[in-house]
């Protein structure tokens, strides 16, 4: 039987940093299982879940079980939010889920669990691989989220905008 493809769990700021780059649209290119809480939706005041929802965003909504572990949980881990923790916390049931986050402490608490984890810039490095946008247009988008106040890595931005340009 063939092992099923990685489902792909986003933080709101992966979204937020995507769409401050003007590459959110590409995320649906990718052809990727991408998914997120209904808590994560239920805090994204400013967006039209509903659009990304009919873009092929997967809304996972939570037992009642599961929110009261993650409220349980919460005070263990105070400078997480609980929506990022729903994140967390379904990982860590269905181990098909990879976690995309900003977060550096979920992260951190993923990586510890064992729960494959990534950022934006892996999704960066996904479209390149892919060849959805030119290297020079990745540059643009990079400097686009950086300028918007996303907290990425200086290092590895860095070298991702070397890299591109020199292959551009």
């Amino acid at each position: 039987m063939p092992e099923e493809s990685p489902r792909y769990l986003l933080d709101s700021s992966v979204l937020f940093s995507l769409d401050d780059g003007n590459v959110l649209d590409i995320l649906w290119d990718l052809h990727c299982s991408w998914c997120t809480t209904d808590l994560i939706l239920a805090e994204w005041e400013t967006v039209d879940t509903d659009s990304l929802i009919r873009s092929g965003l997967i809304s996972l909504s939570l037992s009642d079980d599961d929110i009261a572990e993650i409220f349980r949980i919460s005070p263990q881990y105070r400078k997480i939010k609980p929506s990022d923790l729903s994140l967390f916390l379904y990982a860590s049931d269905h181990r098909d889920y990879c976690v995309i986050t900003g977060d550096k402490r979920l992260r951190a608490l993923c990586e510890g669990a064992g729960i494959p984890v990534h950022g934006v810039l892996w999704i960066l490095d996904l479209i390149n691989e892919r060849q959805l946008l030119s290297r020079q247009a990745l540059v643009v988008a990079l400097q686009a989220m950086i300028e918007c106040g996303n907290y990425l890595p200086d290092p590895d931005c860095r070298e991702r905008v070397e890299q591109w340009e020199l292959e551009g």
